[in-house]
């Protein structure tokens, strides 16, 4: 199981992530492995939005950590209800507005401590359903070859599988996998892995079958929602997010028109990012069609 660690500061994710496992591959976003979980806190938040973004793509479970309420912690509040993460627990003393949001039902804990014994006792999502593999990091190893890391959200990986690389579109073939820093022959849902591929290098992404139903768009029709919390204008360029892609394009009430491919599928809650506002930069959610 992957659980997000969430504050607006840096050292006390760190304090936390600290307590529960040991530091793993570290970038914008860090990893940490514990002994039945693993971690992944969004390092270059607050300065960017997109590590945020992409560690609450990656989890089943959320840690919320408030020594007070600030404007970005409101910002965190909203990107955890607007994703929908509705697992999760707050270390805080602080009285926070969470009523009508998923946040509403986690657990409250005063202190790290209560809230790591806590960590240990829940159990993994089945992750039921068609394969999805989220990629942080894909590099070229000397001796070893391509080789991505991520987190499997739902189904499983084998060693010799074709997957289908989206929004690039790119077939790859699995050499070898990582799990739990052994080697295995398979990895399920809840797993942070490295696998060694056959294939070309690709960006941050999404690995699905190579039947699947999802579409790559530029354009995504569907309707979009305003959060309350949210109270400029949005004008001229926004970024649309889901899944590891964060992609810049502008947008109607209908439609969003999109610079590069947005891979998603029917009914699916995108992001809109209003990067460069100084007070909130989760705008709403594009819903597209069903």
């Amino acid at each position: 199981m992957l659980v997000a660690v969430l504050s607006d500061k840096p050292e006390l994710r760190e304090q936390f992530c600290r307590l529960i496992g040991t530091e793993g591959p570290k970038g914008d976003i860090s990893f940490y492995n514990g002994e039945k979980i693993s971690l992944v806190e969004p390092t270059k938040y607050p300065e960017r939005i997109q590590p945020l973004l992409y560690s609450l793509s990656m989890a089943d479970y959320a840690v919320l950590i408030v020594e007070s309420l600030t404007p970005k912690i409101g910002e965190i509040i909203v990107a955890l209800d607007s994703l929908k993460i509705e697992s999760g627990l707050i270390i805080s003393n602080v009285p926070l507005p969470l009523k009508g949001t998923v946040l509403d039902k986690y657990e409250k804990m005063s202190d790290m401590n209560a809230a790591k014994e806590k960590l240990r006792s829940i159990q993994a999502p089945a992750g039921e359903g068609s394969t999805l593999v989220l990629v942080d990091s894909v590099a070229s190893v000397p001796s070893v070859g391509n080789v991505a890391h991520g987190i499997i959200k739902l189904g499983s990986i084998k060693k010799q599988e074709k997957l289908f690389v989206l929004p690039e579109k790119k077939e790859i073939d699995i050499r070898s996998i990582r799990a739990g820093g052994n080697e295995a022959e398979e990895a399920g849902a809840g797993a942070c892995f490295e696998m060694a591929y056959r294939g070309d290098i690709f960006e941050r992404g999404m690995l699905v079958p190579l039947r699947n139903d999802v579409q790559v768009e530029n354009v995504v029709n569907g309707r979009f929602s305003k959060n309350a919390f949210f109270k400029d204008e949005l004008k001229g360029r926004i970024h649309a997010y889901t899944n590891m892609q964060f992609v810049e394009g502008n947008l109607t009430d209908n439609d969003l028109t999109l610079s590069q491919p947005l891979a998603f599928e029917k009914g699916e809650r995108i992001l809109v990012i209003d990067a460069s506002n100084q007070k909130l930069r989760v705008a709403g959610v594009f819903q597209s069609k069903w």
